[in-house]
């Protein structure tokens, strides 16, 4: 009656009492409701294939006979050879773990997937499988044992490992509102570590349906019993597939206990799940005005070949490029081309005014360092700086300052910003981006001015994140900034007037952050490799953090491509030493205030 020839992979009369007395009509009804016959029905059928001399391996003929569908993304990021260990989350069960076998199969034959004991009686998985029991209690614990050990002995020996560090299939979460994967098991990391191999995140979207949910929360012992269920539902759908980059044993070794690996990997393997919807929120290049054209290179350098000997403030003779600072009225011209520098810049990573010039109401009371290039003779960049005190002492009072229009700075940290000058409106122009020694001597030049005014031993402004960043990619810095980077005291002292109110990860995600992420370079590791193009975290936010800048708030600038601005404060006199006297040389003593009131 049930068209099943060979032996069942599991026969439902055995698992219940009585049940070989029970109906055949309603033993298959039985097993056609609980996805059972489907399961036997895709044996029978590979075994035929088998017989007939199919060459396709288990996982393929599985995914086809219960027809499991994907959208797959990322294949070439699988090594072809090599101790490889492939993470994943666990949305379903065993649909994941057959989908898994065959994206793996497609790149590399050396493969081992990591089950539970319920496939053990699958007979084609066993050439490729490594059971564990993820349902039992010590017992199992000390049987498993014997799985770790053929883990170990798989990667050394060079092959690809694939695991569901989670051991079981997501369920819902009261705390999270959603459904999420179970705490993701330490051991895994632990065998990386021991292993040396590369790993590799995977996600698979979906999850289980509303009867499992429902039964996970009630029931949670007996779920296992109804996951064949599922497989039914999983038929009926695409799969979207998401295949991270390899993440390589120096940057795994950055974290330092196993809990913090299995946090950063669960972190690495979630983030796939976002979109990639990144697209500029810039002017649109139809409303964009045409760049302004520059002047002559020979008016710029007479005008800056005017200046006073005292507004140098670095030379690098090696890479010709002079650091000057003046006041606007000093240098007309340059203004107009630091304006048109600006544009250019900032265009170039979907930022900008969409104007031909970008200058505003405050370039006039500002001072500018602006970096020349004397063989070249070329605007190289610039940088905007206010000492405020001054600027709050003239006709505009702190609405003179820059980030007044953006954020509310109380009258405690206003008396406090009195001794800081803000920094902002930082390029470096495309054509030297790439050129280690321009940034270097932009801020060299920063160290001299800062040697001239010792009274002024805070730095702060903003730092932007660009949208040409994943929006993911944006929400995961700000997680990292607002968990790592805050000074706690004075980020209660100011209030942006347009908080990034949409860039939130799910709160399961955000939950990994303290441990799975506490240090800067698995942050850039992380943005490097979910970025199409590779880019790191903005290169000024590093320099930022080397000097132990903190964060005090961000916001959103929807006028300027709608970027994300982080207001950063540093603390000269909290730098390190080692920066400081490579930038501002070894006899820069800031003078300190007295209450230290930047201590986070």
């Amino acid at each position: 009656m049930s068209g099943i020839k060979r032996q069942k992979i599991t026969d439902l009369t055995e698992l219940v009492r009585g049940g070989k007395r029970l109906p055949a009509w309603l033993v298959l009804w039985a097993e056609k409701k609980l996805g059972l016959h489907a399961l036997n029905v895709a044996h029978d059928k590979i075994e035929d294939d088998w017989d007939a001399g199919s060459q396709d391996n288990f996982f393929k003929l599985a995914c086809k006979y219960l027809n499991l569908n994907y959208e797959l993304e990322g294949l070439e990021n699988i090594p072809k050879e090599g101790p490889c260990v492939i993470v994943s989350n666990h949305p379903h069960g065993m649909s994941d773990g057959l989908m898994f076998g065959d994206i793996a199969m497609k790149v590399r034959s050396d493969v081992r997937i990591v089950v539970n004991e319920f496939l053990h009686h699958v007979r084609g998985m066993r050439p490729y499988q490594i059971t564990v029991d993820v349902y039992g209690g010590e017992a199992a614990k000390r049987a498993n044992m014997q799985g770790m050990r053929e883990m170990l002995r798989w990667l050394k020996d060079g092959h690809c490992l694939l695991v569901f560090p989670s051991g079981s299939a997501a369920t819902w979460s009261w705390q999270d509102k959603r459904v999420i994967d179970d705490p993701w098991q330490q051991n895994i990391s632990a065998i990386i570590r021991k292993t040396g191999a590369a790993v590799v995140p995977m996600h698979f979207s979906g999850h289980n349906g509303l009867f499992f949910q429902t039964l996970s929360v009630i029931a949670k012992g007996v779920r296992s019993n109804f996951l064949a269920r599922e497989i039914l539902r999983d038929g009926k759908t695409l799969h979207k597939v998401r295949i991270g980059k390899p993440i390589n044993p120096a940057t795994l070794a950055i974290t330092e206990t196993d809990e913090e690996l299995s946090d950063f990997l669960r972190l690495n393997s979630m983030m796939l799940r976002y979109p990639r919807t990144a697209h500029s929120a810039a002017v649109a290049t139809s409303e964009r005005e045409p760049i302004a054209e520059s002047l002559p290179s020979e008016q710029l350098e007479a005008e800056i070949n005017a200046l006073p000997a005292d507004c140098l403030c670095a030379h690098n003779e090696s890479a010709h490029l002079n650091v000057y600072a003046a006041k606007a009225s000093q240098i007309p011209l340059m203004m107009r081309e630091i304006g048109i520098q600006r544009e250019i810049t900032f265009r170039a990573v979907g930022e900008g005014t969409g104007k031909s010039i970008d200058l505003d109401e405050y370039d006039p009371h500002y001072e500018h360092l602006i970096m020349w290039n004397t063989q070249d003779r070329k605007l190289v960049g610039a940088y905007r700086i206010g000492r405020t005190d001054v600027i709050m002492d003239g006709p505009k009072g702190f609405k003179g300052i820059y980030n007044s229009a953006f954020f509310n700075f109380s009258q405690k940290l206003q008396k406090i910003l009195r001794r800081g000058i803000e920094m902002g409106r930082a390029f470096i122009t495309p054509d030297y981006q790439r050129h280690p020694a321009s940034l270097d001597t932009l801020w060299m030049g920063i160290g001299k001015y800062l040697c001239k005014h010792p009274e002024y031993h805070y730095l702060y402004g903003t730092v932007s994140i660009s949208s040409e960043y994943e929006p993911s990619t944006r929400s995961l810095i700000l997680s990292y900034l607002q968990h790592h980077c805050m000074n706690e005291e004075l980020a209660k002292e100011v209030k942006a007037y347009f908080p990034p109110k949409s860039l939130k990860l799910n709160s399961e995600d955000e939950r990994l952050i303290p441990k799975g992420l506490k240090d800067v370079r698995l942050l850039g590791h992380m943005v490097s490799d979910l970025e199409k193009d590779g880019k790191h975290i903005p290169v000024l936010l590093k320099q930022y953090m080397r000097l132990g800048g903190r964060m005090l708030s961000f916001g959103i600038d929807e006028d300027f491509g709608g970027t994300l601005d982080g207001l950063v404060l540093v603390d000269m006199c909290k730098a390190p030493s080692r920066i400081l006297k490579r930038f501002c040389g070894k006899d820069y003593v800031p003078i300190p205030d007295e209450a230290s009131p930047t201590d986070s």
